[in-house]
């Protein structure tokens, strides 16, 4: 999921890779010429905002340091969430739209040479099928839901039924690696699954 952030605010975004647009003219840049699913927007920039709002297709969150009833009514005009810039709940807002995303695309993950059937839940490497025990689904699963962020170990265990330690991360991202998925790890930010973008 892409994210564009414009704002004074300073906000805090756990799990989510963002791009922070420091002036008007690369927020237009980043929103008319690089899609992005998400805008988080400042309202303090909101006229900026409508200036382009026609060529948006995008979920658009207003942030503000006061989100009283006539400004909830305002923004919700020309948006579609309102959060106080430093609510955590602007991140659950953010996985529930993650996961909508993955969801509403398609049952099918393509980068690459790399398919992924969440239907059948098999995995295809240049058409080939892969046999993968229940672990190594749940966890490629996983890093194609986090696909544009990195995701700890602990993250890895919420999501993962079938995995029951840290320890057995380190093993099943090694086999997932022999097998030709190309994942990056970065101490202390986890793992994320290196898309055509990334090379």
């Amino acid at each position: 999921m892409k994210i564009a952030v414009f704002s004074d605010f300073d906000i805090y975004l756990e799990n989510f890779e963002a791009i922070y647009a420091k002036e008007e003219e690369e927020f237009f840049d980043l929103v008319l010429n690089k899609k992005r699913d998400v805008l988080i927007v400042s309202v303090n920039y909101l006229k900026a905002f409508l200036e382009i709002k026609r060529y948006i297709n995008a979920y658009v969150i207003f942030i503000t340091d006061v989100c009283n009833d006539v400004m909830y009514k305002k923004v919700l005009e020309f948006g579609d969430d309102c959060f106080l810039y430093y609510e955590k709940k602007i991140v659950y807002r953010l996985a529930y739209l993650r996961k909508k995303m993955i969801k509403s695309n398609s049952d099918v993950y393509k980068n690459g040479d790399i398919l992924y059937n969440f239907n059948t839940k098999t995995l295809y490497i240049n058409s080939e099928p892969i046999v993968l025990s229940r672990a190594e689904k749940e966890l490629v699963e996983t890093l194609i839901k986090y696909n544009d962020s990195f995701i700890d170990k602990y993250g890895i265990l919420e999501e993962c039924d079938s995995i029951n330690n840290v320890d057995s991360i380190k093993v099943l991202i090694s086999k997932l690696r022999k097998i030709g998925l190309e994942i990056d790890s970065i101490k202390n930010l986890g793992y994320k699954l290196k898309t055509k973008e990334d090379k």
